[in-house]
């Protein structure tokens, strides 16, 4: 059995199956590459594997053949962390290599410049290189810098971001906002998210736009009262009518994401998104988030124009018709999709607390350590250089937000990185996101989760490292936590 790290239960129990009472069983597999939890991987399979039989032989392969000595020792300092593991070292007989380097960022525009620039001031060959992140989401902002520079780039395991479905629907919306007469546009949401416009009645509105020589939506208009429609299909389209006609109002004077917020809130879209029984929902309303901080970036760039120069700037930036699908192309994909190949140079980027590791892994221990080994994963993807980037600051759901460096960059010894000095980012090594004492944590205090955000403490009780509190964030929700585990931080002028 091959990668038996990956193996679910109903797996397992197979392969127990047909060992038999001999235990005639042969599996290969790395527990520190386990990182599908999420598709039903059981760990312990592996860890538990010399009990499951206890006469059998491990062979630990600890030579790598691919990595230069500097990138594995780098590896091995994050992944050591993990208390879930049965213990290993990488070694190389290759060169030693260059140090890992880290730069760091002001804001995720500048994260993405500086990898652009730095491979072609490097004469890297884009062929040979890849940039690594952790949700699918990030990949815009290298697809925008690659794009302005002229350089090739694909999307391994996924679609170039303007092309996924969620942001293709949108555009839809802002399209037929600022012309009424896109029947494409118009055709492609009339009934998204549902809401009983269906076939047969776009069919019936298709043949009256075309007896009328109209557009599609002054037919919808004129059909509104239309007694061959059923009442509901007359509501629907009243309805739909009104939401067009209200944000077309309110795109005539609002910021870009002024208008997709409200767009996105009177459509329901989101809900929508999370709602649908695909599997990828989160990463798909990740995307939509991302798209609302483009539409924020645009706002706060100087752009005059609105809503019309935003479209007009992303049909150039996203124009296909002189792209050479043949040229040697940089490589974008998730650390997820990097597992199992290799690239002679990777850029690992967005290392931060709520990206990696995830925000839906900051609390609890078990998903924190499979966030290491795929930090783990994507850092042995690199033969010959690897390079580690975070950001300050990164717009989130449309809005700027601070970002703590990630704890994985911490677990790295300064002596193995070499930090990149470049625009004002500091050139020291990355410290352990910063922590009050516990003790300095008391009723009131207003503090900062990395995932939960702004909130008060509430209750405090024991003391030192067991010390915990219950606060109340902003959004209303309650949670209690272990002052020592947690990701929270004090804000500034936050003790009262």
């Amino acid at each position: 059995v091959d990668e038996y790290q990956d193996t679910n239960h109903a797996q397992y129990m197979i392969a127990r199956t047909l060992a038999g009472d001999g235990g005639n069983l042969f599996v290969v597999g790395d527990e520190d590459q386990s990182i599908y939890s999420w598709r039903g991987a059981n760990l312990r399979n592996i860890l538990d594997f010399e009990k499951d039989f206890p006469d059998a032989t491990v062979y630990r392969l600890e030579q790598n053949y691919r990595s230069t000595a500097r990138i594995l020792d780098v590896a091995n300092a994050v992944v050591s962390n993990n208390v879930y593991r049965l213990g290993k070292r990488l070694w190389t007989q290759q060169d030693q290599g260059g140090l890992v380097r880290c730069f760091l960022a002001e804001d995720g525009e500048d994260e993405a410049r500086f990898v652009v620039e730095d491979l072609v001031e490097r004469g890297l060959s884009p062929g040979d290189v890849a940039v690594l992140y952790r949700t699918n989401g990030q990949s815009r902002l290298f697809e925008e810098a690659l794009r302005r520079r002229g350089i090739a780039y694909r999307v391994v395991g996924g679609i170039r971001f303007y092309a996924r479905k969620e942001i293709k629907d949108v555009l839809a919306f802002l399209r037929l906002l600022v012309n009424p007469a896109d029947d494409e546009a118009l055709r492609r949401i009339v009934n998204v998210p549902p809401r009983g416009i269906g076939g047969a009645t776009l069919e019936q509105i298709e043949h009256h736009a075309a007896t009328r020589e109209v557009s599609l939506f002054q037919a919808l208009r004129e059909v509104e009262t239309d007694a061959a429609l059923s009442t509901r299909a007359r509501n629907a389209i009243l309805a739909f009518t009104q939401h067009i006609e209200g944000l077309q109002v309110k795109a005539e004077s609002a910021p870009v994401a002024g208008i997709v917020d409200a767009l996105l809130d009177v459509t329901g879209y989101r809900d929508y998104v999370r709602e649908s029984d695909e599997k990828d929902s989160r990463a798909r309303l990740e995307n939509v988030d991302e798209f609302l901080s483009a539409c924020a970036a645009f706002d706060t760039g100087g752009n005059a124009g609105g809503l019309m120069a935003f479209l007009q700037e992303l049909a150039l930036l996203t124009d296909v018709d002189d792209w050479d699908a043949d040229a040697a192309a940089v490589t974008l994909m998730t650390c997820h999709s990097a597992k199992g190949l290799e690239f002679d140079h990777v850029y690992l980027v967005g290392l931060e607390e709520g990206l990696l590791p995830h925000a839906t892994a900051l609390d609890d221990e078990e998903e924190l350590e499979e966030e290491r080994r795929l930090c783990y994963v994507a850092m042995t993807r690199a033969r010959k250089t690897l390079v580690l980037a975070a950001a300050a600051g990164r717009l989130m759901y449309g809005k700027a937000e601070r970002r703590r460096r990630s704890r994985f960059l911490a677990e790295i010894p300064p002596r193995l990185l070499d930090m990149i000095e470049r625009k004002g980012a500091p050139k020291q090594p990355p410290s352990r996101p910063g922590q009050a004492a516990p003790d300095q944590f008391k009723v009131g205090t207003r503090v900062r989760h990395a995932k939960f955000g702004s909130g008060a403490v509430m209750y405090t009780a024991g003391a030192g490292a067991k010390r915990k509190v219950r606060i109340r964030f902003d959004s209303g929700q309650t949670r209690m936590f272990v002052i020592k585990q947690a990701p929270i931080e004090i804000l500034k002028g936050g003790n009262r």
